[in-house]
């Protein structure tokens, strides 16, 4: 049986069990909704949203922007999981690098009670994070306010990695607790004129 078949069995047991997947110190009950770390192919008739991904700029230490399209799905939890796997896939202009190291994997995320999300990552988040506080600081960022400004019900973001709660992932930017978007990072509105 191939890892993807056993995700999807071990999702629908779970699911059949009326279980769902915790971050640490959360009350049972907070954990409300999850989705697969895979988002679904959606079909040729599938309704199509657009959405608005952060990534670290080439240029400077800031995050500039990049829409891509989704499936539109009144989800929550599978929204942010297609907008998490849409990030990892990287940019696709030259003015953006990528946010997260190359091979990292989205293992989960879920939604809890208070719009906070936990999105639980593979281990190459930390083991191929190079650079110093401001790549560490864009990278935090570009999770974070690619969910908070593409999925309403989210209002703050945690990250976990393998499952485990960090205090940074390279010494720099304190994880310990869910993070808000960071509206000075993001690229600012360009003044209009009349």
């Amino acid at each position: 049986m191939s890892a993807r078949a056993l995700l999807a069995a071990a999702a629908l047991l779970l699911a059949g069990c009326g279980r769902t997947p915790q971050a640490p110190d959360q009350p049972k009950e907070e954990a409300t909704q999850q989705a697969a770390p895979e988002a679904s192919a959606p079909s040729s008739g599938s309704p199509k949203t657009t959405i608005t991904l952060y990534f670290p700029s080439a240029t400077d230490d800031r995050l500039v922007t990049e829409t891509r399209e989704i499936m539109d799905t009144a989800r929550p939890a599978e929204r942010g999981t297609q907008v998490l796997v849409e990030l990892l896939a990287g940019p696709k202009g030259k003015d953006a690098l990528p946010a997260l190291p190359e091979g990292t994997t989205l293992r989960q995320l879920w939604i809890g009670r208070g719009g906070v999300a936990w999105a639980d990552f593979s281990d190459e988040l930390v083991t191929g994070l190079k650079g110093g506080s401001s790549d560490e600081l864009l990278a935090v960022y570009s999770v974070v306010d690619s969910l908070t400004q593409n999925v309403p019900q989210i209002t703050r973001v945690g990250l976990l990695v393998g499952g485990r709660e960090r205090d940074t992932l390279a010494g720099h930017v304190d994880i310990r607790n869910p993070l808000p978007a960071n509206a000075k990072l993001a690229p600012q509105p360009s003044p209009t004129t009349e």
